[in-house]
């Protein structure tokens, strides 16, 4: 019987910082995204 974990989130926010690491935050897209209100 599978129940629900919360190890689940755990690694999807391991995996976002992860990527986030490898990325160049002085690219302008990079700076543009983080300039955008997203929750609109």
């Amino acid at each position: 019987m599978l129940t629900k974990s919360s190890p689940i989130s755990t690694q999807l926010n391991f995996f976002h910082s992860e990527l986030f690491s490898q990325l160049d935050v002085k690219d302008p897209l990079i700076q543009l995204a983080n300039t955008i209100n997203w929750t609109v």
